[in-house]
């Protein structure tokens, strides 16, 4: 199963993860249009990380209506279908993780999809915090 891999332990909060997520999304340096969110805790340094962990059976599809969920058979990554899509948004009450995001400018929502099987977040981190198992 592919899946993204955080050691959030050694994670420096350099927050390079989240910025190029967000260009490659959106073109925009926006930490909202990111699909991984660096939880920063400055006092402490032990930083965490929001993202999808790419369920083998996730509860977004589960509760999806219309069946906009669907594995993308190139990356191995759960993707939401924008044509489908209603923005209901009980994908992203149904997360157990807080992966599901919706943005200012969309009411449909968005997750990591994997970067079509090459994460960009994966090469933005020069700490090897973030790896990528397909």
């Amino acid at each position: 199963m592919a899946s993204l891999v955080v050691k959030s332990d050694i994670c420096t909060g350099c927050m390079n993860c989240q910025v190029v997520c967000a260009l490659k999304r959106s073109g925009l340096h926006d930490p909202e249009a990111a699909a991984i969110r660096v939880n920063l805790h400055l006092f402490s340094g032990n930083h965490n990380h929001t993202y999808c962990r790419q369920c083998e059976f996730p509860r977004c599809k589960e509760v999806c209506p219309v069946d906009a969920i669907y594995k993308n058979q190139t990356s191995g990554g759960w993707q939401i279908n924008e044509n489908i899509c209603v923005g209901c948004g009980e994908c992203i009450k149904a997360c157990d993780f807080g992966a599901m995001f919706k943005s200012r400018q969309s009411v449909i929502p968005f997750k990591c999809d994997l970067c079509q099987g090459t994460p960009a977040c994966v090469e933005a981190c020069n700490f090897d915090v973030i790896t990528f198992e397909g």
